[in-house]
């Protein structure tokens, strides 16, 4: 039987999962998270074992507060993937790039990162806001606060880009009489100089094995599809049903056809929290639970699905057909819980009905998504780099 198109899958960890109360239903204490990559590196090898295309890691202030007091952290998501990296062969690794952050130690971080893992890095990103910024920002949407913040990660994101852009392919760097040796006419130094950004110079890591590593966006409204459309090649909503989720394809398609994208190579995936087991009654009862222990119901920015593993393959099956998604990011309510019934449940239903992969066939996360090696100065519209506006 010949093999149809098959959906691309991707998990998100964060911490002990996506609902809040997950940290009180493990053995573990959240100071012992915070101190150790041990949580996350072995979900990296479990979501490596189901096949899975990706995992995202996110990066935050090092310290925020939560809404009842506690003060929390996380460990800083470029590290934690580059051991990963050792620890695993073929899976892609995502961590997020902030905005408030210097776009040239970003660059380095995530470029480093492609190196260390041979070609399976990618990067998020994100508006990196304080919660009283993002309060102003959001009420209303589309105010101007928000309107400011994502003409900051547009200039930022093409900051990052126009950096990875300076060494061109074949450029060497090496030690010369105790000095640095560069080939200069290899190298074209990002140029932007913009309201908010402003980047020069070449980066301080040679050009990545994929030439970029990939650029994940997360969007909810109009204006952070516009980022989408102009830079990302992976692109992450919100629907909350199949029609949402056909009204967003169409928008989004709408934004990068203006911005003279429409042709080139993107994949739209659909996020979704989960709670898995081996019953619908039991899964709610889980979700339940959690609530509970949380003092209140478990709401997100995604959908939550709870039920079976083939009742999320139905679900993600409909996404996929009907709905437009190219590929989906799980969200696990509950991280060791959920990802393993993801991987031992899900995964084996998908590849029954022929809509995922039996075995990795590329190496690095272009290869696993399907998109060519980014060239040098790849974005339309924006000359070479971080240069031209």
């Amino acid at each position: 039987m010949s093999v149809g198109r098959q959906l691309h899958l991707a998990v998100s960890l964060d911490g002990f999962g996506a609902h809040p109360a997950a940290w009180r239903r493990t053995a573990r204490t959240p100071e012992s998270a915070f101190g150790s990559a041990a949580l996350h590196l072995d979900a990296v090898r479990r979501a490596e074992e189901g096949l899975l295309d990706f995992v995202t890691l996110d990066d935050s202030r090092p310290i925020h507060a939560h809404r009842d007091g506690r003060a929390l952290g996380r460990l800083e998501a470029a590290q934690v993937l580059a051991v990963a990296a050792a620890a695993t062969s073929r899976i892609g690794l995502v961590p997020t790039g902030l905005t408030g952050r210097l776009p040239g130690e970003v660059a380095d971080r995530i470029a480093t990162l492609d190196h260390l893992s041979a070609g399976r890095a990618g990067w998020r990103p994100r508006v990196d806001v304080t919660p009283e910024q993002l309060k102003l920002a959001l009420e209303p949407e589309g105010g101007p606060l928000f309107v400011e913040l994502f003409d900051e990660a547009e200039e930022f994101t093409r900051a990052v880009l126009g950096y990875w852009d300076s060494w061109a392919p074949g450029a060497l760097l090496g030690d010369l009489v105790g000095g640095r040796f560069v080939d200069q006419a290899l190298i074209r130094p990002a140029d932007l100089d913009g309201v908010h950004v402003r980047a020069t110079g070449s980066a301080g890591v040679p050009r990545p094995p994929q030439g970029r590593p990939v650029t994940a966006i997360l969007g909810h409204a109009t204006i952070p599809y516009r980022l989408v459309a102009r830079h990302a090649e992976v692109g992450f909503v919100t629907p909350a049903d199949t029609a949402g989720l056909l009204e967003i394809r169409e928008e989004v398609e709408g934004l990068r056809k203006e911005a003279g994208r429409a042709e080139r190579p993107f994949r739209l995936f659909a996020d979704l929290n989960v709670v898995l087991a081996g019953s619908e009654a039991a899964a709610q009862e889980r979700l339940a639970d959690l609530d509970a222990l949380d003092g209140e119901p478990f709401t997100s920015d995604a959908a939550v699905f709870a039920g079976t593993p083939a009742g999320l393959a139905d679900h993600l099956e409909e996404w996929f057909r009907d709905g437009g998604a190219d590929g989906f990011r799980l969200r696990p309510a509950q991280l060791a819980e959920d990802l393993d019934a993801l991987v031992d449940g899900l995964v084996p239903e998908l590849q029954r009905r022929g809509l995922f992969r039996t075995a990795y066939t590329a190496t690095t996360l272009r290869g696993h998504l399907g998109l060519p090696e980014a060239g040098h100065g790849d974005e339309t519209g924006h000359g070479h780099g971080a240069g031209g506006r």
